[in-house]
């Protein structure tokens, strides 16, 4: 099955939202989307933002995201707007913008405010790892509590692993829908979780 969903105008982004753009198809395990291209990318909504114009709305959005390109330690793991050019990655953020439009997702979590406050806490927890793609899914038991105590290494990850590793850890709920060694960008767009139903079609929508 191929995700593909008709492409919708966005104006709010929402705390717990997560942007996706959909990676390649051909790569090993990856669940299937629509025009996929390259490798992908996936980060968390910090906070809700309004706005009538979908560029606007993008700069002024905050994400939480792990960042593959070479960029130093303190970068890898960041806070950053959703759409901000420019050639300094330690800064810019391009992945969300307009060449990328129609390949993009907004998957909205279905969890009350203390769930989501939950999972921005812990995801921004991991502020100070670094990136990696050989980092792995961590398969300890689900539980309410942080992957880390304060002080330890918070490790490695990627960007679609971190918003896995939030769900599965917090609760219980495997984001990857195939189990796949990896956790993709597409695997998230394509999870169940974000099926839209009558009552709700703003769980997966394409922007």
């Amino acid at each position: 099955m191929i995700i593909r969903e008709e492409v919708q105008e966005v104006r709010e982004f929402r705390r717990g939202d997560i942007l996706v753009k959909a990676n390649h198809n051909w790569l090993p395990g990856s669940a299937q989307v629509w025009g996929g291209k390259g490798f992908g990318h996936a980060a968390l909504v910090l906070e809700d933002t309004r706005d009538t114009s979908l560029a606007r709305l993008l700069a002024k959005t905050l994400l939480f995201e792990s960042h593959s390109r070479d960029v130093p330690d303190a970068f890898q793991l960041r806070q950053v707007a959703a759409y901000l050019p420019g050639d300094d990655f330690r800064y810019a953020n391009i992945t969300f913008g307009p060449h990328n439009q129609g390949y993009c997702f907004r998957l909205r979590p279905h969890l009350t405010p203390e769930e989501t406050d939950r999972l921005i806490a812990f995801v921004t927890s991991l502020d100070d790892g670094r990136s990696s793609w050989r980092a792995q899914k961590r398969f300890a038991s689900p539980s309410a509590q942080p992957l880390q105590v304060k002080g330890e290494d918070p490790g490695h990850w990627y960007c679609s692993l971190v918003i896995w590793q939030a769900f599965y850890t917090l609760f219980g709920i495997d984001l990857d829908p195939n189990e796949g060694v990896m956790v993709y960008p597409n695997d998230l767009i394509a999870s169940p979780y974000f099926d839209n139903s009558g009552e709700n079609k703003q769980k997966r929508v394409r922007f």
